[in-house]
């Protein structure tokens, strides 16, 4: 995009598109100068979406709702591709839009350079219902070496040679490689890479999915993980259930066609999958209890994301199959049991569930309900978010399965001690009472773990070693323990941080929402925070109790701030009383709306940090920012932030351009301004003055306060404010 040339209302090309009755207007061609990093919104689309005041999306919306969506997503990265460290709009495509079943709309962007693949490159637009832009989940990876040769050297062939050539055992891999081309940072380094995924499915302890990326101009090994999704542990026996059979030629199958879920076996091998028949469809042999525990933990996993999320199967679309059903039926999703002798494991190896029978001494076989649900976790995990099975990324992966085996569990059978325990029949048969992960209790060291204290609970702790994939058994601890905290309230032994508990349901549902629509493949325990905060304040407000248990119960664990805290620590007897001051990672809980208010969260005139909102920023624009609050009674606090303004326009006189900070009722009352600045308060980019309003007057009351602009037709203010606090 040109910085060059003026850019004025009749200069800008527009186009209309009718979808569902509604006329959209994008921006097109825009040339700007005077532009901050910030580049332009598209001028009047929020507005056009929103036409009427009316809901433009509705609850799972249709092709056209979710057609539009995709459009103004697209248009809003296409007017700040310089902020968010792209070439071109080019660079992007859409992978997937959903809109949930509060009306926001969710779109999913593959980053790509020169054509290719950017390895997590992503990022997510999130619109409210009326179709304007409420945040964005940025994980693209920036401005990418332009040098970068996006021709590989190096075939395919060659690059699987070089990957078979590193690995251990050549002559171990089961099954073909698997390779791509992508763009991959590494240690700070921009590669064309080859992805070359590997199978060792072999049931030796070395069983794995390694993962290796080859310079696909040197050959050179870039990095490598093991993909290979264990469960690490878990089988809690259903005793007598009724489970979903299938007959075929006066033959009984656990093959549920409803469900579209089926339990086959290796019969003690590790290549050949059988199916199972019985003739009385009484499935109570001693050789059969592990096919109805396997089976009747897949139909439960399924029903419990089908009733609470409304998600049909792993793979939200009724899948994925892996073999075919009785009497000639479609594919089923698949559990497969008795996988080699002795195998103390379980695994999703990206299209299935794999069961070892255990050694009977360290597990008894790996089958039951709540690791059936971590397994199949593992694959809802693939098909939303795709978290990355290494580092933090991999112990959020894990963490989440730890997290919906146990509310599968607790769906089942109810809440109990056991709940929060993984693992604790199966592991040890010959020791009653241990486990071999506790959400409730990290550092319970009976079962002897992988630091001094068991596996940590708190930040500080956290592994940072190359073993684990680089802890993400060990290190799910945190967020499992941040889970259980929100779920069942209590303090911290090591921050000393009380969380108020919200119950597993609502916490269940944040933690399920925050996968499905603001997780990517690179998060990590800091954007898992704000995901779930995000989650928490579409699902229930920003103001809720929810969304600031969420807040307290990842501070308890040592990630982020607590509630009423800033980066500087309290103030006002210790409080301050906004929440994300800092603008940091995401504008959440604020609420934006018009064109004229934005939110970056990578600029580059911040006051600190990194993220900060800005209003105006183009011409002929209005919007606002707000956030409740709630003053003590008797409190006279002061609201204090940071504010830059520069300006194309010249007037040494008159207040062309402006921002009001106001006072308002929840309902949108204006109750007082509290000061008014103006393209007259002018100076450089990133030249901050501090700002000190009194609220005195309003104790005992719940209040927004609002940042406002509005921007005339002839030249560009932009306002930047940044670290805001009310002490």
């Amino acid at each position: 995009m040109s910085k060059k040339q003026p850019i004025s209302v009749l200069g800008v090309r527009r186009f209309g598109k009718t979808l569902g009755g509604l006329s959209l207007v994008l921006a097109a061609g825009c040339a700007v100068s005077e532009m901050p990093e910030e580049n332009l919104p598209a001028e009047g689309m929020e507005e056009a979406a929103a036409q009427g005041g009316k809901p433009v999306f509705t609850p799972a919306g249709d092709a056209d709702q979710r057609t539009l969506a995709e459009a103004i997503s697209r248009a809003h990265i296409a007017v700040n591709v310089e902020a968010l460290g792209l070439e071109s709009v080019e660079d992007i495509v859409v992978k997937r839009v959903r809109i949930d079943e509060l009306s926001l709309a969710h779109t999913r962007m593959q980053q790509k350079f020169k054509g290719v693949p950017v390895f997590e490159g992503e990022a997510i637009v999130h619109l409210d219902r009326h179709g304007n832009l409420s945040d964005v989940t940025d994980g693209f990876v920036k401005h990418i070496r332009r040098g970068l040769s996006a021709t590989p050297t190096l075939s395919e062939k060659q690059a699987i040679r070089a990957a078979l050539d590193r690995y251990v055992c050549e002559s171990c891999i089961t099954a073909a490689p698997e390779v791509d081309l992508l763009v991959m940072r590494h240690a700070g380094e921009d590669h064309l890479a080859y992805r070359v995924k590997l199978r060792r499915i072999d049931s030796t302890r070395d069983t794995a999915m390694p993962v290796i990326f080859i310079d696909a101009h040197s050959g050179e090994e870039i990095h490598r993980y093991d993909n290979l999704q264990t469960a690490q542990g878990t089988s809690l026996y259903s005793g007598t259930v009724t489970i979903g059979t299938s007959v075929s030629a006066s033959k009984y199958y656990p093959e549920d066609l409803t469900r579209k879920v089926g339990t086959f076996t290796y019969a003690n091998g590790t290549s050949t999958v059988y199916r199972i028949a019985d003739t009385d469809d009484v499935w109570n042999g001693s050789d059969q209890r592990v096919v109805v525990d396997a089976h009747f933990g897949a139909s439960m996993v399924y029903d419990y994301f089908k009733t609470v999320h409304g998600r049909n199967g792993i793979d939200g679309a009724g899948g994925p199959t892996a073999y075919a059903a009785a009497n000639g039926g479609a594919g089923l999703i698949s559990s497969i049991v008795r996988y080699s002798t002795a195998y103390n494991n379980a695994f999703w190896d990206g299209t299935k569930m794999t069961y070892g029978d255990g050694d009977g001494s360290t597990f008894a076989p790996l089958v039951s309900l709540d690791i059936a649900a971590h397994e199949m976790t593992h694959g809802v995990t693939q098909y939303e978010a795709n978290l990355t099975y290494q580092n933090e990324s991999g112990a959020l992966n894990e963490s989440w399965s730890d997290v919906f085996g146990a509310l599968v569990e607790r769906y089942v059978y109810g809440e109990s001690t056991d709940t929060w325990k993984i693992g604790e029949d199966c592991y040890t048969p010959g020791t009653s009472g241990d486990a071999l992960r506790y959400m409730d209790d990290p550092h319970d060291a009976s079962n002897g773990g992988y630091t001094s204290n068991d596996d940590p609970d708190h930040y500080s702790e956290r592994y940072t070693g190359t073993s684990d994939n680089g802890g993400v058994h060990i290190n799910s601890g945190i967020p499992n323990h941040a889970f259980y905290l929100l779920a069942k309230g209590g303090t911290h032994h090591l921050s000393g941080v009380a969380v108020t508990g919200i119950g597993a349901d609502d916490a269940g549902k944040i933690w399920y929402k925050a996968l499905a629509d603001y997780m990517t493949a690179s998060t990590n325990f800091a954007g898992a925070r704000q995901a779930t905060l995000s989650a928490a304040s579409a699902l229930f407000g920003g103001s809720s109790a929810q969304y600031t248990s969420t807040q307290s119960a990842w501070c308890a664990v040592g990630v982020g701030e607590c509630p009423g805290t800033s980066s500087g620590g309290g103030g006002g007897s210790g409080t301050n009383l906004l929440t994300n001051g800092t603008f940091e990672s995401s504008v959440s809980p604020w609420v934006l709306s018009g064109t004229g208010a934005l939110y970056t969260n990578n600029g580059n005139y911040p006051q600190s940090g990194t993220g900060y909102p800005y209003f105006g920023n183009a011409v002929s624009v209005s919007g606002s920012m707000h956030q409740p609050i709630t003053i003590p009674t008797g409190a006279s606090p002061t609201l204090t932030f940071y504010l830059n303004v520069t300006t194309a326009e010249t007037t040494t006189t008159t207040q062309y351009d402006q921002l009001f900070v106001e006072l308002r009722s929840t309902s949108g009352t204006l109750l007082k301004t509290l000061a008014t600045y103006s393209n007259l308060n002018k100076g450089t980019a990133g030249a901050y003055a501090q700002k000190s309003l009194s609220l005195a007057g309003y104790g005992g009351q719940t209040v927004r306060v609002q940042f406002r602009t509005t921007n005339d037709s002839s030249a560009i203010t932009t306002f930047r404010v940044d670290t805001a606090e009310v002490k």
